[in-house]
């Protein structure tokens, strides 16, 4: 059960700020308070401190053996942008590296044209364990994905961003991670985000965090994006550009195929802007229209190609003439109708 709310309150601010011993004490006067409830939040353009990472992050889940040649196809097509996980069960973080290096040694991209960005699993099948050590289970682990993933044009090596793979059970821990993770700032990790996370939670994070004003804020967030999960997610991607942190939505295509197939709006981006298929249309309303950062997992280098070159169409096709722009606003507009905000 994640922490809630209620669990929050009946915490005095000394016993939320030191859960354990191995967290020294923190600020907890006074209590500096920012307009972040869902009724204040904007809903215009994100700000600039955003972290700057491709539109587009090529995901490796379920990759299996096959891992390091689709992380390499997919820089090789153009992807800028990975995301894996120290999560054996779903993910070979080690192979992702493996074909990342392979892209770097030819001579297709440098460490600096990547965003590479990996998961800590709050999980019995990763190094956390409930007998180990929180911190000493995420230093084993972050230690683990650094190597996993260093490049040899880059050293020492750097994560662009580490994300929590969900929140952990009490927020006590959450605490400790949160605290923890700080250290690495913003050398060998240079953003901190979450995943699989409930709106409520960050309703309660966001109190722990007003009492701490020098740790830093969650840079982004990674849900999955459906009508089923939280109704599309609306509170949390409102709460992301309130609170100046990119949204990443997984399952865009696939958890939403009754979606993308039957919209009719969907059919007049396809054929207005000349995509080649249903889901390219889906893709750059979702991803160019919304601003939703997309982890698209194509096996397939056609749909690679085909998927990153949505983005340029757009900006041509907007940029031919007048009329198009205002069927463009209104094509995102009904989209936002449809998925809300």
């Amino acid at each position: 059960m994640f922490p809630t709310k209620s669990s929050f309150s009946s915490l005095k601010p000394p016993t939320l700020l030191t859960p354990n011993r191995s967290v020294p004490p923190l600020h907890s006067f006074p209590i500096h308070r920012h307009p972040r409830t869902l009724a204040t939040m904007s809903t215009s353009e994100p700000p600039p401190s955003l972290p700057k990472m491709p539109s587009l992050i090529y995901g490796t889940a379920w990759k299996k053996d096959r891992t390091a040649d689709l992380v390499y196809e997919a820089i090789k097509a153009g992807f800028r942008g990975i995301d894996t996980a120290a999560m054996k069960r779903h993910y070979d973080e080690a192979l992702v590296g493996e074909g990342i290096r392979r892209a770097i040694s030819e001579g297709i991209v440098s460490r600096n044209d990547l965003w590479i960005q990996t998961k800590y699993t709050p999980s019995p099948s990763t190094h956390y364990t409930s007998t180990n050590p929180l911190t000493t289970s995420l230093t084993t682990s972050i230690a683990s994905s650094l190597s996993n993933l260093s490049t040899p044009d880059h050293q020492p090596p750097y994560l662009d961003a580490l994300i929590l793979h969900s929140p952990f059970e009490t927020l006590p821990e959450n605490i400790t991670a949160w605290t923890h993770l700080t250290s690495y700032l913003p050398n060998q990790i240079r953003h901190l985000g979450y995943s699989n996370v409930p709106p409520d939670f960050l309703d309660v994070f966001d109190e722990f965090l007003d009492l701490n004003p020098s740790l830093p804020r969650v840079s982004l967030i990674q849900n999955r994006f459906t009508a089923g999960m939280y109704n599309w997610d609306i509170e949390t991607r409102r709460w992301c550009k309130g609170n100046g942190a990119v949204y990443q939505g997984f399952w865009v295509l696939t958890g939403n195929v009754d979606v993308w197939r039957h919209a009719k709006v969907v059919r007049e981006v396809k054929e207005g802007l000349g995509l080649g298929s249903l889901e390219e249309a889906w893709l750059a309303v979702v991803m160019v229209g919304m601003g939703v950062r997309i982890l698209d997992g194509t096996t397939k280098g056609e749909h690679m190609r085909g998927d990153l070159g949505v983005g340029e169409r757009v900006r041509e096709w907007r940029g031919e003439r007048e009329e198009n722009e205002r069927k463009w606003e209104r094509w995102v507009g009904e989209v936002r109708g449809l998925v809300g905000g």
